[in-house]
């Protein structure tokens, strides 16, 4: 069995490869200990180790099981010591976590801070482009059944330092109530 996917429902990426390899968004971050830096889960960080990985790239995070990759300069910016600038490819992209597996949507805390939601990263051109229309609509309903199967809810659970904090250019496109219900809000 495949951990580092935790379900046989494969979660496919919605986003053309020579859009994301043109797009200057992804993996790239304004400071070096961004919040928005992805975070591994426990198996996806023993994944990328096993695979030749430094540990010492990973900050473990307050859930003691996920951790945090730690960012890397270049130019004027920061990014993802995974991330080949060159050519705007991923060198551990077989295993990359689900953290960037979802990309553009993200688990985030409502506004509020009292449920977990499923929002699209306006951020991504494509997302902001695309988000109405008939396709990434039936993407969107598929990422959500994805999300909400029970190993990948068990996984989030285990690692809810997946859960981020509410971003302004996050557009909330579901409620999820399961984590909410299992999980820290933010009010905690």
């Amino acid at each position: 069995m495949d951990t580092s996917n935790p379900t046989n429902t494969p979660l496919y990426q919605i986003i053309p490869s020579d859009v994301c390899f043109s797009c200057d968004v992804c993996c790239r971050f304004l400071e070096v200990d961004s919040p928005l830096a992805p975070i591994f889960t426990e198996i996806e960080t023993e994944n990328a180790v096993a695979q030749g990985a430094d540990p010492a790239l990973f900050y473990p995070q307050v859930d003691a099981k996920s951790a945090q990759i730690q960012l890397k300069s270049y130019n004027d910016f920061y990014i993802c010591p995974f991330f080949e600038p060159e050519t705007s490819h991923c060198t551990i992209y077989p295993i990359r976590p689900l953290d960037c597996q979802l990309y553009p949507f993200a688990f985030m805390h409502s506004e509020d801070g009292s449920e977990v939601v499923l929002g699209v990263d306006n951020l991504c051109p494509f997302g902001e482009a695309h988000i109405e229309t008939e396709a990434f609509q039936k993407h969107i309903r598929h990422v959500i059944n994805y999300v909400e199967s029970e190993s990948v809810t068990a996984q989030i659970i285990a690692n809810w330092s997946l859960i981020g904090d509410y971003q302004e250019t996050v557009e909330i496109v579901h409620t999820l109530g399961q984590l909410t219900d299992a999980t820290p809000t933010a009010n905690s």
